[in-house]
């Protein structure tokens, strides 16, 4: 995968993120709509994430059943549509990421107005603290995303290499060539569905309005 798909994911994290964190941090009726829009805008997010860790799966079964031999064409066939399932997934979270990203900029830039209004003392550092926290999670979960786009782009372009081989000897004979490739491939997957899972389980800390935490886990199917 391009190293634009990489920062895809982190964009459209990220951007869930800014928007929350701010909206939840704003006054007033207006908070309320903006903070319900975030809360979705996070929650659609998870849900294409857990729907990637699925295809991920899909794409190393179907990597398992090509290995196994019988009918390879058909095989192959569906190796395929894994793999094209796989590449939409990141053109799509880079399409979603371009448009929130032009408003993370405005919602971050609103927070901060708010948070200047604020006379109280005792409130202006509560909101400060609030920030802090605020910054360890959105660290935390830029990390995750980083971990997760790196895992990414391995895998597609071995899924790809792999299919790009056995377009050209789509034979018994050439399936036990690409078998050590296979192995590998299906590795990276399972290396990126372990990213995925704790970059879901920073997406749920937050949206718990949970202070970080190490290790997070994530029970997300």
């Amino acid at each position: 995968m391009r190293r634009s798909s990489r920062y895809s994911i982190i964009s459209a994290t990220l951007a869930s993120f800014c928007i929350l964190m701010s909206g939840c941090a704003s006054g007033g009726e207006g908070a309320t709509d903006t903070s319900k829009k975030a809360t979705a805008s996070l929650q659609e997010t998870r849900a294409q994430l857990v729907k990637s860790k699925a295809e991920v799966k899909q794409a190393n079964a179907a990597l398992d059943k090509l290995a196994g031999g019988g009918n390879v064409e058909q095989t192959y066939k569906a190796f395929t549509k894994e793999v094209a399932d796989i590449k939409a997934a990141g053109d799509k979270a880079r399409a979603r990421a371009q448009d929130m990203a032009a408003r993370q900029r405005a919602y971050v830039a609103n927070w901060e107005q708010e948070t200047a209004k604020i006379s109280s003392a005792e409130l202006k550092a509560g909101a400060m603290a609030r920030r802090q926290t605020v910054q360890q999670n959105y660290d935390r979960i830029k990390a995750a995303a980083a971990s997760a786009g790196d895992a990414y782009r391995p895998y597609l372009q071995g899924l790809q290499e792999i299919q790009q081989v056995l377009a050209h000897d789509l034979t018994a004979g050439g399936v036990d060539a690409a078998k050590t490739a296979m192995a590998k491939t299906k590795a990276d997957g399972e290396t990126l569905i372990e990213r995925l899972d704790a970059l879901i389980a920073e997406l749920d800390n937050v949206s718990k309005g949970a202070a970080p935490t190490a290790g997070a886990q994530s029970s997300a199917k």
